[in-house]
């Protein structure tokens, strides 16, 4: 059962975290291909005195180094290796809240609360087995939404995503194709995917249970600018909440390609009317690709750069004579050029939603791959964007219920 709190003198559910990861591919076939040569690029990044983000020099060194020009994965393959990807950035994800270096620590722990009988798995069940190596590796920590944009395969994305181990799948709850809005092209397609184990919970609602909503938006881009190409937008907006308690409402994004051209103004016009939309749509945050900066405002940012490695994991520093710690992390520029920041995330809703997780992955989201480690190989020309957010804010439902509640009490008011 999920936590109950009192609001208003109605009992509610709250939401847990809800984490959410972007996975972006290059629907034209030809840009990522660029990053075989060039490699990733990267600058390091801190804050200053008075906590605006501060962008530092160009790394010398690639993040992640040149490989050889043939080494990117064809449409086909990518649909093979799918799976592949999708576990990859799961289990950077994983890794960040709870890194594999921990695992002995963990089952000395699990060991010790469980007694020494625990040791003796030859009777365990296969299930039993997997359900305690998932607590133990943190695979809760997997994201509850995965959103897959541009499709370069060549056939639609998958109905479910099956990541080989111990059995976290995805299950596709909504499609932006050519079949759902007739003549897009590969490059606007979006795919919702929701972790099985909320999917089930979803399927099978408890009084109190989680219900999901997703939804295709269009929008509409001629009024906003008037120098930049106008396109229509097509938006994947999804809603997961307890019936009468809290919800998050998240939408995944590729904006259109004439916002690589626009200047700082064009810019706050555009971030205008975004905030603009997602309070009419009652989109809390977006995700994905904007074709622009978002670290331009505080509700906006790239992402830190996450792989794994400790050497490109944030440090931080301590001013003499100062109790401050002071970050400095590394961001990496999310075009094949290296010279621009394309991905991240905007958050509209300041009020009722907030950023959690580790450190600076929680406070800025995390940036991850392009390239399939496995294979030595590149998929996307952008990298995969993560963030984990609490969300506050009451469903239609329950908000429904404390009105009537305060109705009630003035129509008869308690004596």
């Amino acid at each position: 059962m999920p936590k109950r709190e009192f609001d208003e003198g109605i009992d509610t559910a709250t939401l847990p975290r809800v984490s959410i990861l972007f996975i972006p591919f290059d629907a034209a076939k030809k840009f990522y291909k660029a990053n075989t040569t060039k490699g990733v690029k990267g600058l390091s990044a801190t804050f200053d005195d008075t906590g605006k983000r501060v962008d530092g020099a160009n790394l010398a060194n690639p993040l992640v180094p040149s490989m050889a020009s043939s080494a990117f994965l064809q449409g086909p393959d990518i649909a093979s290796k799918l799976a592949d990807i999708v576990q990859q950035e799961c289990d950077l994800i994983r890794n960040m809240h709870n890194p594999d270096s921990d695992y002995d620590d963990n089952y000395q722990s699990w060991l010790k609360s469980n007694g020494p009988q625990a040791a003796d798995t030859s009777q365990w069940s296969d299930r039993r087995k997997n359900r305690i190596e998932r607590n133990l590796r943190g695979y809760k920590h997997y994201p509850v939404f995965v959103f897959l944009s541009e499709n370069p395969t060549g056939s639609p994305f998958p109905d479910r995503i099956d990541p080989s181990g111990l059995g976290m799948s995805y299950v596709r709850r909504h499609l932006i194709d050519d079949a759902t809005v007739k003549g897009i092209k590969h490059v606007n397609e979006i795919a919702l995917y929701l972790r099985e184990d909320i999917h089930e919970q979803v399927e099978n609602p408890k009084n109190d249970g989680f219900y999901l909503e997703a939804t295709t938006l269009t929008r509409k881009t001629a009024s906003i600018q008037t120098k930049l190409k106008s396109k229509d937008e097509y938006i994947l907006k999804v809603t997961l909440g307890n019936r009468y308690g809290h919800s998050v409402t998240v939408a995944g994004v590729h904006l259109r390609a004439s916002l690589t051209g626009s200047n700082p103004h064009e810019r706050q016009v555009e971030r205008n009317a975004l905030q603009t939309f997602c309070v009419s749509e009652g989109i809390q945050v977006m995700v994905g690709d904007f074709n622009m900066d978002l670290q331009e405002t505080t509700q906006g940012s790239r992402g830190v750069f996450f792989d794994g490695r400790p050497e490109t994991q944030p440090t931080y520093m301590l001013a003499h004579k100062s109790t401050e710690a002071i970050p400095l992390f590394h961001q990496q520029y999310s075009n094949s050029a290296g010279n621009a920041h394309y991905m991240g995330y905007y958050q509209a809703d300041t009020e009722h939603l907030e950023l959690s997780g580790p450190g600076m992955y929680g406070l800025m989201g995390a940036s991850g791959s392009r390239h399939l480690k496995s294979e030595g190989k590149y998929y996307s020309d952008h990298p995969s964007i993560y963030l984990q957010v609490k969300s506050t804010r009451l469903s239609d439902d329950a908000r429904n219920k404390i009105i009537a509640r305060k109705i009630l009490r003035v129509v008869r008011p308690m004596k």
